[in-house]
């Protein structure tokens, strides 16, 4: 929707240049898949269960450093990703521009179908757009998916099941007349950072 067909410029600002602007030079090196929480607490519970070190630099994305932790036995990195569309995107973007090449998401997400048990963890296969940050970068988009080699792998390791969702902004705008359309559209919960982990990592060559 704000992508122009006739817009060949550069972005005023891109990721590479806010990792190494001038007020500092970021040294990151940063391991190949990281693990992106949209949710409190994960990052707490790795580091005291697993062999976690904190990397030396905080993770330079434009809104709200952050501290970024690795796991060498197991080549991962992790990491707050932040609440909402365009925080998850400047992580994504960000950590593209440090070498990252997979994204692990993992957040929470009200669900308003009978058939998604209270706790129950779930994949999405799809997830319908209504976040205004996926539109800045494809002209026409109504959902997005996962990478499917990861989506196989994340759903058969952890036996669990695959549902479509919807992806929002407007955290006071589900009304029950939407909340219907989406029923209508096989979704069975709604988050706000989903569709635009999927469809910025897709535009910029990374699997999430």
């Amino acid at each position: 929707m704000w992508r122009f067909i006739d817009d060949n410029t550069l972005p005023i600002i891109t990721a590479k240049d806010q990792v190494n602007s001038a007020h500092r030079e970021c040294h990151l090196q940063l391991p190949e898949t990281a693990v992106v929480f949209f949710m409190s607490k994960c990052t707490d519970y790795l580091c005291e269960n697993y062999p976690a070190k904190e990397l030396s630099e905080p993770f330079p994305r434009f809104l709200n450093r952050c501290p970024i932790w690795e796991i060498n036995k197991y080549q991962l990195c992790f990491l707050d990703g932040g609440r909402g569309a365009p925080q998850a995107c400047d992580t994504v973007e960000t950590l593209a521009a440090l070498g990252v090449k997979n994204i692990l998401a993992v957040g929470m997400f009200g669900a308003f179908d009978p058939q998604v048990k209270l706790g129950e963890v779930i994949t999405p296969k799809r997830a319908f757009i209504e976040e205004g940050t996926s539109l800045h970068y494809y002209e026409s988009i109504d959902f997005s998916q996962p990478d499917n080699d990861l989506l196989q792998i994340c759903s058969s390791m952890l036996q669990i099941n695959t549902y479509p969702i919807v992806s929002t902004d407007a955290v006071y705008r589900q009304t029950f007349y939407k909340e219907q359309l989406w029923r209508i559209k096989g979704a069975v919960g709604v988050d706000m950072e989903t569709s635009a982990v999927f469809s910025v990592s897709r535009y910029l060559g990374l699997k999430a």
